[in-house]
């Protein structure tokens, strides 16, 4: 998998001086990584009001999250619709197997393109790297048989101060009452 963090080092829960939230540099490290695997789940508003989350293969530039939709994604019309989401992406292993990290944000979409065939598109570049992550050396030749099929290419850009991170086991301060923090910060 991606390049461990040093939270893998943590030895302890609740350890303050390993458990906090991610560097640039360590969110690269976690989303754009060639090896990671972690699925992106984007929530959409709904026509009726109501969220909806589905998981998704994605890609990450340092700024935005890149998805791919079929033709008849649901949820791309409701981006279309609406613009305003929120994504999750995170670590299910914890130290010392890996970081328990996650991301979070809440986006705007953008369609970047679509619905288009392969030819041509931005699409198929973003596209032949997930399969590639994902499913491995044989994905890219496996998406050829599905080029001629129309696709979305979709920006999701997170809100200025719409990003959140952690790693490692441990609370935020934000989350701590005042003896809570003091208990807290005594264990550091």
């Amino acid at each position: 998998m991606s390049a461990n963090p040093p939270v893998t080092a943590q030895k302890k829960w609740y350890d303050n001086t390993v458990a906090h939230g991610m560097s640039s540099e360590e969110i690269d490290a976690f989303l754009a990584s060639p090896d990671s695997n972690w699925l992106l789940r984007l929530a959409v508003l709904k026509e009726d009001g109501w969220p909806f989350v589905t998981p998704l293969w994605y890609q990450w530039d340092g700024e935005a999250f890149y998805v791919v939709g079929r033709k008849r994604s649901e949820w791309v019309q409701d981006l279309k619709r609406d613009p305003r989401c929120a994504v999750s992406v995170d670590e299910a292993a914890m130290p010392p197997d890996g970081g328990l990290r996650k991301v979070l944000a809440q986006c705007t979409a953008e369609v970047v393109e679509g619905p288009v065939v392969a030819e041509g598109s931005k699409w198929v570049g973003v596209a032949n790297e997930m399969a590639l992550r994902y499913a491995g050396p044989g994905g890219p030749d496996a998406l050829k048989a599905s080029y001629g099929w129309e696709r979305y290419l979709v920006k999701l850009t997170p809100r200025d101060d719409g990003l959140r991170t952690w790693q490692g086991v441990g609370w935020a301060k934000s989350y701590l009452d005042k003896d809570q923090l003091e208990t807290h910060e005594a264990q550091g």
